[in-house]
């Protein structure tokens, strides 16, 4: 009896002791899991620097080469990268080393940063990309036109300010001579006159962003709020109108196409009118390479 006795106390402490050394374990996954989240990277952007996205053509091209040469999400790559420069911020860029010192790394690069603080910057640049489908010069004017970084320029019509977006200048200075196309599917949300941007027109997509097309001579035809349109359809052609409240006024300005880019984003309540000029880089190299290969 005495011996069953003891059998039974011993079992019952083994089985006290297994529980507890489980609790421990438990307990210490808990512990470090609560640790590790609260070490990974806290992101410090600066909402102003997503804005302005400064970065070059070409270094935006070369990015995308690396990230098909690795078989990498190219969205994906660029808005790491993009959060590891902080947006860049006019720094210069050593793009010739992104081999050894980003792609090499870039499975702990991924890991250091929160998923719900990370995504919101992920889907803005998802969402550009696969938006924005077509150049807004349509195929077979590539000689007519010119553009570059204009964001952040200064403007003084309707008081100083900053430009938001990038203008497409046509080298010979002629109205209504260049056709301008949706860069996106979607829906006219805003057309007429504007006093700043003359006859524009404002285009929402699926994803919530908005496209804003500025300084038209004319508008296409049968083109009307709520009207649906694909990647590629007319929508006007180029011109100078603008800077005025009267409706018509033109030739304050030289020909050009403002392109603008209104965010859907949790990030903020406010607007965010986004840099352009790096995704008009992306689909504008893309449709080149496109017509090559035809």
């Amino acid at each position: 009896m005495k011996k069953y006795t003891y059998y039974k106390k011993y079992k019952n402490s083994n089985k006290l002791k297994f529980k507890y050394l489980i609790f421990v374990i438990i307990l210490l996954i808990i512990i470090f899991l609560i640790f590790d989240s609260n070490n990974k990277n806290k992101l410090n952007i600066s909402l102003s620097n997503l804005e302005s996205f400064k970065i070059s053509s070409q270094n935006i091209i070369k990015l995308e080469d690396i990230a098909n040469k690795y078989n990498l999400i190219f969205y994906e790559m660029l808005a790491y990268y993009a959060i590891e420069n902080n947006f860049f911020d006019d720094k210069e860029l050593n793009i010739d080393d992104i081999e050894k010192e980003f792609i090499i790394n870039y499975k702990n690069i991924k890991s250091k940063y929160k998923k719900k603080d990370i995504e919101p910057y992920i889907n803005i640049v998802k969402n550009l990309i696969e938006d924005i489908k077509v150049f807004p010069i349509p195929s077979g004017y590539e000689k007519d036109y010119v553009y570059s970084d204009s964001y952040g320029a200064e403007r003084n019509y309707g008081g100083k300010r900053e430009h938001k977006g990038t203008d497409i200048m046509d080298r010979e200075n002629i109205e209504g001579r260049i056709p301008v196309v949706s860069m996106t599917d979607g829906i006219v949300e805003n057309i007429g006159w504007n006093e700043k941007g003359g006859y524009r027109i404002g285009i929402k997509s699926k994803t919530g962003n908005y496209y804003y097309y500025a300084h038209l001579d004319s508008f296409e035809e049968n083109m009307q709020k709520g009207t649906k349109v694909l990647a590629g359809d007319k929508l006007g052609y180029m011109g100078s109108t603008g800077y005025s409240k009267v409706e018509g006024t033109k030739g304050k300005f030289p020909v050009h196409l403002h392109i603008g880019i209104e965010l859907e984003t949790t990030l903020t309540n406010n607007e965010i009118w986004i840099n352009p000029y790096p995704f008009l880089t992306i689909i504008e190299n893309k449709n080149i390479n496109e017509n090559k290969i035809n």
